[in-house]
């Protein structure tokens, strides 16, 4: 009986699927160059680094392998296609960026914390570049 239990209980757990997380990004000036996304763990580690193009001034992600847990999601538009975010004086960036729950810089780097999410359960992300 508990070989029985023990199979049933693996199937199961085989069968249950991710969360899918769903991320709409807008607010491009163009359609120049890529958008580049990192997913983050609550201690700044990237799970993810993924790389899209830009169509219609906007990029439609979808991302089925992420564990339930908490993350954040940062990105930034690559619009020189150079792989980094390009700043100006004071470290101010010149490109488009966003981090998840909208994120806002304040005299500095925006506050990491605020822009952590749980995903238990499918969810929808939009992120407005600033």
């Amino acid at each position: 009986m508990r070989k029985i239990l023990f199979f049933v209980l693996i199937s199961v757990t085989a069968m249950a699927q991710n969360p899918v997380l769903k991320i709409t990004i807008k607010g491009f000036e163009n359609n120049k160059g890529n958008l580049m996304l990192e997913v983050l763990t609550p201690q700044k580690k990237p799970v993810k680094r993924l790389v899209y193009p830009i169509t219609n001034k906007q990029v439609l992600i979808e991302i089925n392998d992420l564990n339930t847990g908490q993350y954040s999601v940062r990105v930034f538009h690559d619009e020189n296609d150079n792989k980094k975010l390009d700043t100006g004086m004071f470290g101010i960036p010149k490109e488009g960026w966003g981090m998840s729950n909208n994120v806002k810089a304040v005299l500095g780097p925006p506050d990491f914390n605020e822009s952590l999410f749980w995903l238990k359960e499918d969810k929808t992300l939009e992120i407005i570049l600033k």
